[in-house]
């Protein structure tokens, strides 16, 4: 059973919620939502969130495919998809779409997401850091994140210093409304830490 060493609770997830995506995701997922709920991963970057929620903030934001299950948001705004077998990443803020590769399990992916030093590459997390270091708001709420203004797409800098506190559900349809619709790029980056 996949677990996480720190995890702070937000919600329950009901039991009618995991029954409806249960098949559409590993069976490690399903665990977590029923052992965690939702809520923040170790440092609040990662959120595991209720997909069924999640699902009704993105519909008509975002055209996943069908059978997607959102299983994880970040403090910068990326979505951590799962669909056919395949791990998904989002990240809005520079309109790309990464795919895990099809040899990292869900375990590996859950390693990466609870290891800060595992994120640079993979997760391009930075100027994150920085930010909850030098802010007063710290980490963002659990439907918060931290957005570039004015969005990258737009001319936008991608420093600490151009960080606001906004709506996640909020950023990510402004986003896609003035730049489109992410494009897959490639394979995430994976370390080899945590492989099972």
């Amino acid at each position: 059973m996949t677990t996480f060493r720190q995890f702070f609770p937000v919600a329950p997830i009901e039991p009618s919620t995991i029954e409806q995506y249960a098949g559409q995701v590993p069976a490690e997922v399903v665990d977590l939502w029923r052992t965690h709920g939702a809520g923040f991963v170790g440092d609040g970057y990662f959120r595991l969130v209720d997909p069924a929620r999640a699902a009704q903030m993105l519909d008509g934001v975002v055209g996943f495919p069908e059978k997607s299950t959102v299983l994880f948001t970040t403090a910068l705004g990326d979505v951590v998809f799962h669909v056919n077998g395949t791990f998904m990443v989002i990240k809005f803020r520079y309109g790309v779409i990464d795919l895990v590769p099809t040899d990292r399990s869900f375990v590996d992916l859950a390693a990466m997401i609870e290891q800060p030093e595992l994120r640079g590459s993979a997760f391009e997390w930075d100027p994150y850091p920085a930010a909850v270091a030098n802010r007063q708001e710290g980490v963002p709420g659990f439907e918060q994140c931290y957005g570039f203004v004015p969005i990258l797409a737009l001319g936008g800098r991608p420093g600490p210093e151009n960080l606001q506190l906004v709506g996640l559900y909020e950023h990510i349809a402004v986003i896609t409304q003035m730049a489109g619709m992410p494009q897959l790029r490639g394979f995430l980056p994976t370390p080899d830490a945590g492989r099972t």
